[in-house]
């Protein structure tokens, strides 16, 4: 081979070959439609199904890319859905593959209050829920006459296989009238850690009930983690560093997202994010300030928390993690490394990710699989799944480069045929 020959093909591709940018493009591929109100999306660790919740009470099993007829899980006739009540959260026993344990949350028909209960699913039918092996983990009084600021998200913190964390709202109304957020004597207003690792009433049927792990708030009820939240609506822990965001809807202006810790008192009602809302409380001087916020000039006001973005599909997107607003249909991004976020530091990717063709909005949730892609769920019955997309100009100039390096290696082989047989005709 001509010494020179593997210079001309390192030019080649060095002079055409696009290289990609260093975040991609995202759009939306919708992988479920004609749901009914669905709130939630997860998967069981290693497992390749996406479960649904939607808020009448169903829970619906995608898998090989459609929704399976039959559902998982039927809680109709115990789910009040007045509101903001119904089929609130869902979360997978970190040991599911082995106990086939999950829990649900809910606002009970008949007491109108929460209910954290646990299931197995079927040994025999693994994509159905054994009804009868449902029992109650805790019960959380609601309020009468209020049906929203319920919450409703629970998940596992990574590495914390035996501790089921259970976001409660304020239980409703405006003010918070009776400080619910504040008085550790509550549940309600705040985020609940509870151990779940074993049945603690083996012999009682209908309770599973829970141990109180160390580290909880001293001082109040013993379930409590944090406290001095409106409406946690979706809350998440990083699957990579177990960092949890907690997403608190504001009133009438702000909306935040705070790193959980525990013990910490987020501020609700005095405080509404880093504003004064109530200043004739004399009960807080100081909260734990949320690391982003912001206000409702722009229309939003209802934000929808979402997750740190962990799978491996999607370049330069490890560790960014993504929230919604319900009211104005945006969604956004940020990349948290211990400093607040400012708005400089959001990426909007609405025109990325709402479109006609894609999710039509009223995002109502995201969700996680167990490869760690990223979902919109959207209450007009979509979910879909944030995916990268190329760019159309980068895919076309590395074609024609690879067009323009075939051209030549063809034309320079061609010459050193002829120059070979110029020489042999010359010998002769």
């Amino acid at each position: 081979m001509n010494k020179f020959f593997p210079l001309l093909l390192t030019a080649a591709f060095a002079a055409t070959v696009w290289i990609p940018p260093a975040l991609a493009q995202l759009q939306t591929k919708i992988v479920a439609t004609g749901l009914s109100r669905p709130l939630f999306a997860t998967s069981p660790n290693g497992d390749s199904r996406l479960f649904i919740v939607e808020q009448g009470g169903l829970i619906k099993i995608l898998e090989n890319g459609a929704v399976r007829s039959t559902p998982f899980l039927d809680l109709s006739g115990s789910v009040n859905t007045d509101g903001e009540r119904g089929l609130l959260g869902m979360a997978f026993d970190p040991n599911f593959a082995t106990n086939r344990r999950f829990y649900v949350d809910y606002i009970d028909k008949t007491t109108l209050n929460t209910v954290v209960a646990t299931y197995q699913a079927s040994a025999a039918q693994p994509n159905i829920a054994d009804a009868a092996s449902g029992q109650t983990v805790i019960t959380i009084a609601q309020p009468a006459g209020l049906n929203n600021h319920k919450a409703g998200w629970i998940g596992f913190r990574p590495g914390e296989a035996a501790n089921l964390y259970i976001g409660t709202g304020d239980g409703g109304s405006r003010d918070d009238p009776q400080n619910r957020a504040q008085n550790l004597s509550e549940n309600l207003g705040k985020m609940l850690r509870v151990d779940v690792s074993t049945d603690r009433l083996p012999n009682d049927a209908a309770q599973y009930g829970y141990a109180i792990p160390a580290g909880n708030l001293p001082g109040g009820n013993p379930e409590i983690y944090a406290y001095g939240l409106r409406n946690p609506y979706r809350d998440s822990f990083d699957r990579e560093t177990g960092t949890f965001y907690i997403a608190d809807v504001g009133q009438d202006n702000r909306e935040e997202i705070n790193i959980g810790t525990a013990g910490a008192n987020y501020g609700w009602r005095k405080f509404e994010g880093t504003r004064l809302n109530f200043p004739d409380d004399p009960s807080l001087a100081h909260h734990t300030l949320p690391i982003f916020e912001y206000d409702h000039n722009g229309g939003g006001a209802s934000i929808t928390g979402g997750y740190v973005y962990r799978g491996s599909a999607i370049d330069g997107l490890d560790g960014t993690y993504f929230f919604a607003d319900f009211i104005n249909d945006k969604v956004m991004s940020f990349h948290f490394t211990g400093a607040p976020i400012t708005n400089a530091d959001v990426t909007d990717r609405t025109a990325e990710l709402l479109s006609p063709n894609g999710i039509s909005g009223g995002i109502s949730s995201f969700g996680e699989d167990a490869a760690g892609n990223l979902y919109l769920v959207s209450i007009n019955g979509q979910v879909g799944m944030i995916t990268a997309i190329p760019e159309p100009e980068g895919w076309a100039m590395m074609l024609a480069g690879m067009a323009l390096v075939s051209l030549r290696v063809r034309r320079f082989a061609k010459c050193k045929t002829q120059r070979k047989s110029s020489g042999r005709a010359r010998v002769a």
